[in-house]
């Protein structure tokens, strides 16, 4: 069957055709029209594929600058790693996920995800891990919440989580979640972030009594930690896992652990460490919210929150924990007793939703579209709604969609204006257009050709497009990264569009979104992002 079968390189999202890898031939993939990858931090050269069919297996190797992944684990420049039938491959960490497919597929797999990695990456340890279990075992034929038996590390999503159960762990309705850097340690240097894999100490002596109480009050005690340096190539997997073994060691009671590795869903604030917890590792068992609390360093005090103390990097531990309706402490708070502090949470509220009678346009009075032909122009940060408010709202009134990320230029975008209005229709300028300059190349075109222009600002504030953006990364909407320096760009050259313009009227779009499925709309009301 071997000297029959073919490879092929099949992208997640379907976003292209299946591209064939030949047997034992060099096939030099990144941004290229087979990918259909346009991101500039991918490079031409990207990666390299050599399929063996006999051995059902392909070698890659990663050849560009930036950050390829097998599995969800970073690759390492010009270093070849092996593959097998359903491993995925990222072209970019985190984006642009392609699976590996042979045709006709292997009747069986054997070690599907360890065998993918070279020796030393293989993160379990015949003391601590052994294969994973399902999360079902942790209920025996009666029904009844049995012990973890022995430790075991498990992988999620190709790597992008992973979870430590320890020997003794019990499901349980009382959940006492913790963050870890800065929460339960610190570093022996003193330095921010850890110099060396053993540069940690607990932070109090009375950290494990806690700890050690709360098990014995029946509490499952559960620690929550971002560890992206692990996606990034800062630290790897096995010494993550190993640190986070010690950790608990030290502190002498058994609990869970759960590592988001990359900027994904696991990521805290975002909800998806607490969610996997609920449905796969608690046993089946609903969760006492009411008893149940999350302690974080990350909650938003200000400088000198106390004498001398520095402000919070951010306020993520206590947004995740309002996200999901735990009761939140500080470390400070919850291990020593002191008062509560302080803190500053961002302006922005997710939750804050318009009515269902609100107005999609202001001012009131205003249309949406028009009845004779005009040239609309669009106003607004990347990510803000402007082109959900075309789909939604223009395009079906027979508008033409003009945007620069389609033609490439704002040069193409202005003949293209012009050819449209010339053959009579209505034009919709999709870009961000934030200063008179960009904006008056088109107001120039209408006004020629006689067309009136109107202008429509759309979103509120730079918060909203920035957790619009992350929104739809997190639920795989196939976009560009909009990346801070863009954002930032945008906001230093924006001048608010005035009638003195060109225009015969300025409108605000209303944000007023639709969501495809509940959970999306659930998510999108949470907060997503570390800062605002």
């Amino acid at each position: 069957m071997s000297k029959m079968s073919k490879c092929f390189l099949r992208c997640v999202k379907d976003s292209h055709a299946p591209i064939l890898l030949p047997h034992s031939q060099d096939v030099v993939l990144g941004r290229c029209p087979e990918t259909k990858i346009v991101d500039l931090r991918c490079s031409k050269t990207q990666l390299t594929f050599r399929a063996d069919v006999n051995n059902l297996s392909v070698n890659v190797k990663q050849t560009g600058a930036n950050l390829s992944a097998l599995n969800g684990l970073p690759l390492r420049k010009n270093l070849e790693k092996t593959a097998h039938h359903g491993d995925t491959v990222q072209f970019l960490l985190g984006q642009y996920e392609h699976v590996f497919e042979f045709q006709p597929a292997p009747k069986s797999l054997t070690a599907p995800f360890k065998r993918s990695l070279d020796s030393e990456e293989i993160i379990d340890s015949k003391k601590h891990c052994g294969s994973s279990t399902s999360p079902s075992e942790n209920s025996d034929a009666s029904g009844h919440v049995k012990k973890a038996e022995k430790s075991l590390w498990h992988t999620v999503e190709s790597g992008r989580l992973l979870v430590y159960e320890c020997q003794g762990t019990s499901p349980s309705r009382k959940i006492a979640a913790y963050d870890m850097d800065g929460t339960l340690i610190l570093t022996k240097s003193g330095k921010v972030f850890p110099q060396y894999p053993d540069d940690w100490k607990i932070i109090w002596p009375e950290i494990p009594l806690k700890l050690q109480k709360l098990h014995q009050d029946g509490y499952k005690i559960v620690i929550f930690t971002n560890q992206a340096g692990i996606s990034r190539g800062k630290t790897t997997a096995k010494e993550i896992q190993q640190k986070i073994e010690k950790i608990i060691a030290a502190l002498k009671v058994p609990m869970q652990a759960f590592v988001a590795t990359g900027d994904t869903i696991f990521r805290k604030p975002a909800p998806g460490m607490w969610d996997i917890l609920l449905k796969e590792w608690n046993g089946g068992l609903d969760v006492d919210m009411a008893t149940s609390f999350y302690c974080g360093d990350a909650a938003g005090r200000p400088e000198n929150w106390a004498p001398k103390k520095k402000k919070d990097f951010s306020p993520s531990d206590r947004l995740f924990a309002k996200n999901l309706g735990l009761r939140f402490f500080t470390p400070e708070e919850h291990f020593l007793g002191q008062t509560p502090g302080p803190a500053n949470l961002p302006d922005f509220d997710p939750s804050a939703m318009p009515k269902a009678d609100a107005p999609l346009v202001d001012p009131p009075g205003s249309f949406v579209v028009s009845s004779n032909q005009e040239l609309l122009l669009l106003v607004g940060f990347p990510g803000s709604g402007k082109s959900f408010y075309c789909r939604e709202y223009i395009l079906p009134a027979g508008y033409s969609h003009i945007n620069r990320d389609t033609l490439g230029s704002w040069q193409k975008c202005v003949s293209a204006t012009k050819s449209a209005l010339e053959a009579g229709k209505s034009v919709v300028v999709d870009n961000t257009n934030p200063d008179p300059e960009s904006r008056i190349r088109f107001v120039e075109v209408a006004s020629k050709l006689n067309v009136p222009c109107r202008c429509a600002i759309v979103g509120d504030s730079i918060a909203r497009a920035r957790h619009n953006n992350k929104f739809r990364e997190l639920i795989g909407e196939t976009h560009d990264p909009i990346s801070e320096m863009i954002m930032n760009s945008h906001k230093s050259k924006y001048k608010a569009p005035q009638l003195s313009e060109g225009y015969t009227e300025i409108i605000k779009v209303n944000f007023k979104p639709k969501f495809k499925k509940k959970e999306h709309e659930r998510l999108y009301k949470m907060y997503l992002l570390d800062k605002y």
